[in-house]
């Protein structure tokens, strides 16, 4: 960076800094259109032009020229960034083993209050995820109008506490860095251990944690895949192994039906209903990947529509399978947070978990994509030879394999997860820092879809009843249940829940994995 260039930034930098003062912590909006150029009505609109930004690897060749036949026919199988790639992208994070453990949801929350909060926490992860596409457009608008170099990098991917420091401050960017790595971290290393799980009960001849490390490093190879705009055919292969095992659990319930004994006890207690409170935040969590999402696509002002075609999508998937099973199951589910463990072993179940272990090597890559990108900001290497960098995000994916051998405790995990890292990286965050970044909606470039008042005073009750629901009670619910896992489970255990140790209902046979 020339020394021009960057005593410019600091400049504009410093006159936003002033007005951000004067509105008493806040972005002003129209300070900020006196420094980076004023907005004109033609560029106000919900669904703006933004330039994009997408990073490219040297063995693709930008937008779609390329030297062969072959290598353009390659290309276009695996790469692209449409709206319709977005939705894949959004569908194949939003559900994966969450599918699995609905059942035991609907079993602490019940019939009516687990459709209901699905709804509504559905559709709060739909409310902020326009928040944050509407910053990133103004971010990404911002770099050009200041002209910003790294607005013409094209190995610069925007990072979700980027956007958080330029609008709101340090102490943002801070708590947000710290949301995303706890939260990304978390999902990833669930993956693993989910993919444990499975494998076990295809084959419980091979312990979860050998299944473990072998999930693992077989995993690890998703490093080499260079961002996002790469994942196409990826994708494709995680919404259709979703697809098939959501169908196939509910088909089968359906077809199966109740026992004469099957209980619907649902709630049977406050705290297990909060816990499935969490769990039902955790479900729809991917928000801290959303950004690296929507910054390679095409047109990143546009990922709010495919995040809105994957929200009708997903309940295709998960609303009649939790019923289902449920209806079919009872009071079983709540002991089994793997509900597949429920039903008999068969050719049809074996290929849908051998089918979700698929699935979760694509999630693993999806939540796993930001924390690549920022330690190669961390190590200031991302803008040098894709394969260097490739090699050098190998180490994150041991230490995720780590934590999945250590702290194997899927449910409880879940539930730490949905408490905190969702609760403030998808619902929280989002809604804070607009309100706090931006007074007035008018040089907005993407405009809000409804009254500027009112997503102001929506955001302010996502702040509160999240933080209350999700932080307040959850977190205490969650960490409890977590304790309780890690007295009764060691660390570094060499088969979590293998040997019916799962404690089962008086008068109900062990079901001996729970996941």
């Amino acid at each position: 960076m020339s020394e021009e260039v960057e005593a410019s930034r600091r400049t504009s930098t410093a006159t936003v800094q002033i007005a951000d003062r004067s509105s008493g912590g806040s972005f002003d909006n129209e300070a900020k259109a006196d420094v980076f150029g004023s907005i004109t009505s033609s560029q106000r609109s919900t669904r703006p032009n933004v330039p994009r930004g997408y990073s490219t690897s040297i063995t693709v060749v930008e937008d779609g020229t390329t030297e062969t036949h072959l290598k353009r026919i390659w290309q276009q199988l695996t790469v692209g960034g449409s709206v319709f790639d977005g939705f894949l992208l959004a569908a194949s994070q939003e559900v994966g083993q969450s599918i699995l453990a609905l059942p035991m949801v609907f079993a602490q929350l019940g019939f009516a209050a687990g459709v209901v909060f699905e709804l509504f926490f559905a559709t709060l992860a739909l409310y902020t995820c326009v928040l944050l596409v509407q910053m990133h457009a103004q971010f990404r608008h911002d770099l050009k109008m200041r002209e910003d170099p790294r607005d013409a990098d094209k190995y610069y991917i925007v990072s979700y506490h980027e956007i958080m420091d330029h609008y709101v401050g340090k102490w943002m960017k801070y708590l947000s860095m710290a949301v995303v790595f706890f939260n990304l971290i978390s999902l990833a290393t669930v993956q693993i251990i989910a993919s444990a799980s499975n494998l076990y009960l295809i084959s419980d001849s091979v312990n979860k944690r050998t299944w473990a490390i072998i999930i693992g490093c077989v995993f690890t190879p998703i490093a080499f895949v260079p961002t996002f705009r790469h994942y196409r055919m990826l994708s494709i292969f995680g919404i259709l192994t979703t697809t098939y095992i959501a169908w196939y659990m509910t088909i089968t319930a359906a077809v199966q039906g109740p026992s004469e004994d099957t209980t619907y006890s649902a709630p049977s207690s406050f705290e297990q209903f909060m816990l499935g409170i969490v769990a039902l935040l955790f479900t729809y969590g991917g928000h801290t990947s959303n950004i690296e999402v929507a910054d390679v696509m095409d047109n990143p002002a546009s990922y709010d529509r495919s995040y809105f075609w994957s929200y009708l999508y997903v309940f295709t998937l998960t609303m009649p399978n939790a019923v289902a099973a449920y209806h079919t199951f009872g009071d079983l589910c709540l002991y089994n947070s793997n509900s597949i463990a429920l039903y008999p072993k068969t050719v049809a179940r074996d290929i849908g978990l051998a089918f979700m272990v698929l699935h979760e090597a694509v999630a693993f890559g999806l939540f796993a994509g930001p924390l690549f990108h920022m330690w190669e900001k961390f190590l200031h290497i991302h803008n040098r030879p894709f394969a260097f960098r490739a090699v050098c995000r190998v180490p994150v994916c041991g230490f995720m394999l780590f934590l999945a051998v250590a702290f194997p405790f899927f449910g409880a995990i879940n539930a730490v997860i949905g408490a905190f890292g969702t609760s403030f990286g998808t619902y929280i965050i989002p809604a804070l820092a607009f309100n706090l970044a931006f007074k007035s909606g008018e040089n907005l470039i993407k405009q809000c879809y409804f009254s500027f008042k009112v997503v102001r005073l929506i955001n302010w009750l996502i702040v509160i009843v999240v933080g209350f629901l999700g932080v307040g009670y959850g977190g205490y619910a969650s960490i409890k249940n977590f304790i309780a896992q890690i007295h009764t489970y060691e660390v570094f255990a060499e088969c979590y829940q293998c040997h019916g140790k799962t404690q089962m209902p008086t008068g109900v046979e062990d079901v001996s994995e729970e996941g």
